[in-house]
């Protein structure tokens, strides 16, 4: 599973904490309109957990395994968390967009 260094997170607009587990990374981005995403990896399980909050309460949580790439970027003055997947023949991308609002775009097609 590739995922970016820690350092190449440095001044995002995010918050990153790593665990005490070898591998796992949470990080959190805010939406101007109060919501939060947070994302996170664990390298060893190959697998990705996304949770939406909005006014303290979850509004959607989204779970990903056979994780290949996980990036994280700042375009256009928003936070991209952008999760690829891949198994037994079907491909995966998940785009979670943080900015005014938050944004969810998620695909899982045969290759």
């Amino acid at each position: 599973m590739e995922v970016p260094q820690l350092s190449d997170l440095d001044g995002l607009p995010i918050e990153v904490v790593p665990a005490d587990e070898p591998g796992v990374v949470s990080m959190t981005a805010r939406a101007n309109d109060g919501s939060g995403v947070t994302l996170t990896w664990d390298e060893i399980a190959g697998a990705v957990h996304v949770r939406w909050t909005e006014a303290n309460k979850e509004r959607l949580p989204l779970e990903r395994e056979t994780v290949s790439k996980v990036s994280v970027r700042e375009e256009h003055g928003q936070i991209e968390f952008w999760v690829w997947s891949d198994a037994d023949g079907l491909g995966g991308q998940l785009i979670v967009r943080v900015g005014e609002h938050v944004r969810v775009s998620d695909a899982l097609l045969r290759k």
